[in-house]
This record gives C-alpha cells, structure tokens and sequence, in this order.
C-alpha cells in the first residue's frame, strides 16, 4: 500500500499521453532501479485490430539477463480519464513490484521479468507493442497478469490460454487461498471483455490472469482512488502472483498440454482439478452408477423426480425473470444499483420457492428418496449437456449428481444423502451465487434464481409443501418491493454522469441525461450527437483552436490528415462510403484476435490515435467519401467549472473518458 500511494501520490487520471501519465511512469522506473533491475522503457506507435494507435511507453524489467523461456508477470499503469485507477491497475502495479522485490535473488530454472504495459485503457496498445517487438517477446512463454473489474474483492484467476491443463496443475500445488474456477473462465470467454491477455494469447503465449469483482459500482470512475482501493485485494494478488510466478519459473515451460483442466477451488481452501476430456466419461459414470444403485426404486416415482426438476428450472426462469423486473422497475435501466443485497435475496428467495412449488405439485406422488434419485438424474443430464457445450461449468452439476449415485449405491436414507449432496452442491454453487451480481449485473439477476432453484431441487424433496413455497415467493416479493423502493444511486455509489464540451461546428454542452442541478445550469434541450447518442445539449462559449483535417486523393488512395493545434490527448476518424483503412501514421492495424468485436459507429469505419498530435490515416477508397475528425481533451474548459460543480451535486460522477473537450470538422472527399 505503501507503494501504490508513492506511484499515485498525484491523486488525479493518468491516461495514455497525458503529463499525469509520465509522472507515474517515471517513479515506476525509478522502483523498479531502486531494486537493481534492469529496466528499459519500450517507446512504439502501435495499433490494434479495431485501428485504436497510440504511442505507448511500457516499462521492462529484468535481473541477470533473460535467455531461455521467459516468466514475465504483467500488470498496465495506464488509467482512464475519469478515474485515478488505484485498483485498476495500480494495485497491480503495487504487487509486481512487491513481488519484483522478494524474488530479486532466487534461482529459478527460468528467468523472470516484469512488465507494466501503457495504453490497455484505450485498446490494449502496451500489449499489442510488445508483441510486436520479437527482440523482446520472443522468448516470453508464460505471462502472469493481473486486472481488475472493481475496487475490492478475491483475486480470481478467472482465464488462462487454452491447452490449460498444465498451468493448473502447476496451480493448484501452488496457490495457498486459491479462488479459481474453470466457470469463470467458460463464462468470461461467452462475455465482450478483453485484458493484455487477449493479445498474449493470440501470440501464443501461455497465459494465467487474476482479477478482484467487487465494488464495479466505482470501477472507472473518480472513486477508483486510494481511499477505495483495499489492502486485503491487494495482499491477495500479491499472494497470487508470488506463487504462480515461482511454480512458473521452476517448470519445464515446453512440456505443454494440448486440452484443458475442469478445475474449482474448495471455500478457497483447496483446488481439485482432472483432464478436461474426463468429464464427459465421469457424467456418463456417475450416471450408470447411479441407476445401478437406484435400481430398486419405483421407477414412476422416480420420473416425478424428473418432472420436478425440469418444473423447478422453469418455475426459476418465470418467476425469476417477474421478480427481477418488479427489483429493477425504479432502476432506471442501471445495470449496478448502489445497494444490491436484496435484490440478489429475492433472486436466491425466488429459486427456493420455484424448487419447493414443483416438489409440491409432484410431492404426492413419489416419495423424497425416488425423487431425490429422479432430480439427480436430470442434473446428470445437464452435466452431460455441459461437458458437450462448455465443459468448464459441467463440475457445478456433476459434482453434487456424483455424491447422490454415491448414496445410491450404500442406499443411505434420504436425509442424508439429500445433506451430503445439498452441502456438496452449497459448496460450489453458493459463491457463484453470491458473485454472479458483481460479475454480470442486475440485467441477468435471473441467472442467480435458475443456478439456486436447481440447487434446491437436492433438498426440496425433504418439504414438499405448497406452504414453504408460498413462504419462499412471498419472502422474495418483499425483498424485490425493497429493492424496487431503494434508490438505485446514493453518495457513496452515485449514478454516472460525464459532461461534454463540442465543438461541432457550434460549442455546446453535452449531457447523456439530466438532473435538476444540471438543469438550472444550462439551458438543456433534447440533442442527438452523432458519435455520442441520445442526450441534452446547451449553448456553449467557444473553448479554442478546432482540430484541422485535410486530405489527398490519387485514384482510389485516399489519406486524411488530422492535427490538433492544441495537442489533444486523442484524434479519431470516421469514414462513412466504399472505404477501407490500410494504416495509421504509417503502421497497419495488429492481427485480430479470436474473438474481435468492431465497435465502430453503425455504417462508419474508425481510427483513433492516442499520445500524438497528428494523425496521418491511409485508405483504399471508391466514390464519394464522407469524413468527421475530431480531438479529444481530457477536462473541461474553464467555462465547465459550474456544469461540473452541478453534476456532482446531483450524486453523480464522471465515468470512463470523464469530462472532455472535443473538437470536429466534417467534409466529404
């Protein structure tokens, strides 16, 4: 802590290119000397595949050479302009040098060397730079990151590269309060999310990334600041990245596996993992196993077993998605609310009573211990469907379907086998449960009522009464007309508001909705821009000098030329026509990862450059070409002062870019 409060003794954004951005960078150098490593800054103009450039200033360090396969542990001092970014990434930052310092004079079997990449806020730009480098990258085989997507929380390594089976053998012998799952990393591939680590896998590195959830209420945004940031995070990525490191650079980095692990943690305690190619063959087992041993069971009743799972699932997802609505009608579409608690009980309230409901509607028909068998059978079949689909979660259902064939075949007495499974099933469910808010929102809360209604079919058999069910639904309405009546923002999670000045090609303020604060300090109308949406615009004065964009045509080569006169932290091009890009100042774009997503405008085609003044942008073009440039300033000018003054006195803050200053011109060519 003591680190991360020297590297940001600022206080204030320090985004790729700006002046906050180098201070950071040059005591980080300065660290990382202190502790007698070599370290050099890597200075490159790069872009990724979507055409986001930028001039990046990554920072190597490394001891006693670097021959042989490479240990590099990776963490990105860049913020964004909203926020300071002390947990995002600075406590990353904080543990890199933490852990440079303890193993400055161990032997390893491969050398290790660390990395702070710039430029990840604005597109992974450090990564994608050092990639580029051969002379540097080309004799890294494993990296260690860390991120964040919050202020608090575990440090869950929540991906790695594919072919993982080694890395979590070597994992699981090597990290003492292990929070890992191979859920997380099958869901986060499912998700529009991306670290260095995406570009490092594409570059075929082997890859482990850690990353703490919690407190994504103030992930980018001003409150991403020191006061926010938690020690007991920080001690655990420490503790993380230590051990994955030292189990790393003691491995044979070339005997590689070709399949992944299924893998989970123990309450922390303790990591089981098996060949992923297992699963499939342990379901069908387990499956075997348990019809063996429930053999002597009436069948019929064990098919209202069946019958009451599949009603619970869909009980789950009804009732779930009505109560999610009813918790969410006041919320105003905001995906994080300031106090989440009852929302996520009437979720895990609303799964209890759809498992006890559909006990009750086929409790009377079969008795608990052949329906407990027919409930086990159908979270077999999920298993077996998971493990064709997406094996990493197939050890949720599995797990607990292989305890209750267990009890089937000692034919222990209902109870208990219901006890053991349910406990099991408690075990590895009720931690996603409990953090499936942090990682997906109030927008698939549904989620959580299906993943605990399917739980409660293990012990709902032992009551089967409409009652109960009655008791659980009616319990979880009164926790979603809490929800509903609970402020969806307060001061300490306020909503997120970031202030616009445009120049396009009159000045006006920019607002993507208002408060009344906001409301009596400008003249707000409704106003639809362009790039930035829907939302409120005013008359605005007019701040300074305008970007400048021209450009030369020779049959179908166009190049566009943008500057900003008054050295804008950002420059950004959209072409709208027959267009493609081919580079920028210069470099052609980074190959695109597996999973690319083009965020550009609908009907646009977009570069940025970041940390330059000017931007040189080379097309291949046919026809009539429309064109908008535009710089981007971190801030407000002067005449901001009273708009920002009534943002933050409507409980709102900035987010992401924060409040900037933007320029345009528009021409066709």
């Amino acid at each position: 802590m003591k680190t991360l409060r020297e590297l940001l003794v600022d206080g204030v954004p320090h985004p790729i290119g700006t002046r906050a951005n180098a201070r950071v960078r040059a005591r980080l150098i300065t660290q990382f000397r202190a502790l007698g490593y070599d370290t050099r800054v890597q200075s490159r103009f790069v872009c990724n595949a979507a055409y986001v450039c930028g001039q990046v200033e990554n920072v190597y360090a490394t001891r006693g050479g670097a021959g042989g396969d490479v240990v590099v542990a990776v963490a990105h001092y860049d913020s964004v302009g909203a926020g300071v970014g002390a947990s995002d990434d600075g406590t990353g930052v904080a543990a890199l040098l933490d852990v440079a310092r303890i193993v400055r004079n161990e032997r390893f079997r491969n050398p290790v060397a660390f990395l702070v990449t710039d430029g990840e806020e604005a597109g992974l730009l450090g990564a994608e730079a050092f990639v580029a480098d051969e002379a540097l990258s080309g004799n890294v085989a494993a990296v260690v990151n860390v991120e964040s997507r919050g202020t608090s929380g575990l440090s869950n390594m929540f991906e790695t590269s594919t072919g993982n089976r080694w890395l979590i053998r070597h994992l699981a012998s090597a990290l003492e309060r292990p929070q890992a799952t191979s859920f997380f990393y099958a869901i986060y591939n499912l998700l529009p999310n991306d670290t260095d680590v995406t570009v490092f896998k594409r570059a075929g590195k082997a890859a482990v990334n850690f990353a703490a959830i919690e407190g994504v209420n103030w992930y980018h945004t001003p409150y991403d600041d020191l006061a926010h940031a938690d020690p007991r995070t920080l001690q655990h990525h420490g503790d993380n990245i230590l051990a994955t490191v030292r189990a790393l650079a003691n491995a044979d980095l070339a005997a590689r596996s070709k399949t992944d692990a299924t893998y989970f943690d123990v309450l922390g305690f303790h990591m089981v993992w098996w060949p992923q190619e297992w699963t499939l063959w342990i379901a069908i087992i387990s499956l075997i196993v348990l019809m063996i041993g429930a053999r002597k069971q009436p069948p019929r009743e064990m098919t209202f077993g069946v019958l009451t799972a599949f009603t619970a699932i869909l009980l789950a997802l009804l009732a779930g998605a009505g109560v999610s609505y009813l918790a969410r009608m006041r919320s105003g579409g905001i995906n994080f609310v300031a106090q989440p608690a009852t929302s996520v009980a009437a979720m895990w309230l609303t799964g209890i009573a759809a498992a006890f409901f559909a006990t009750a509607l086929f409790g009377k028909r079969s008795k608990a211990k052949p329906m407990l068998y027919g409930v086990a059978i159908v979270w077999h079949m999920i298993a077996i469907a998971l493990a064709v689909q997406l094996p990493g979660a197939a050890f949720l259902f599995l797990v607990p379907a292989l305890f209750v064939a267990l009890c089937a075949v000692f034919d222990l007495d209902e109870t208990i086998a219901a006890a053991i499974a349910s406990t099991v099933a408690a075990i590895l469910i009720f931690p996603m449960g409990l953090m499936l808010y942090d990682a997906l929102g109030g927008s698939l809360m549904v989620a959580v009522a299906l993943l605990i209604g399917v739980l409660a079919t293990l012990f709902a058999p032992l009551f089967a009464r409409f009652r109960n069910g009655v008791i659980a639904i009616v319990l979880a309405l009164a926790c979603a007309i809490a929800a509903m009546l609970q402020p969806a923002y307060d001061a300490a999670r306020p909503r997120r508001i970031s202030v616009s000045h445009i120049d396009d090609p009159s000045p006006r303020w920019f607002v993507p909705r208002l408060t009344p604060q906001l409301e009596g300090a400008a003249k707000f109308t409704e106003s639809s821009d362009a790039v930035r949406g829907d939302g409120f615009a005013a008359p605005a004065p007019r701040a300074g000098e305008r970007v400048t964009m021209s450009a030369t045509r020779n049959g179908d080569t166009l190049t566009v030329r943008l500057h900003s006169p008054r050295g804008a932290n950002r420059l950004s091009l959209l072409l709208t026509g027959d267009v493609k890009i081919a580079r920028i100042n210069g470099v052609a774009p980074a190959p695109r990862p597996a999973r690319f997503r083009d965020r550009s405008p609908r009907g646009w085609s977009s570069a940025v450059a970041n940390g330059v003044s000017e931007m040189i942008v080379e097309c291949t073009a046919r026809g009539r070409v429309e064109a908008i440039g535009s710089d981007l300033t971190f801030g407000l000018p002067a005449a901001g002062a009273a708009l920002a003054k009534a943002r933050d006195a409507s409980t709102a803050i900035p987010l992401q870019d924060g409040d900037v200053t933007i320029t345009r011109v528009k021409a066709t060519y």
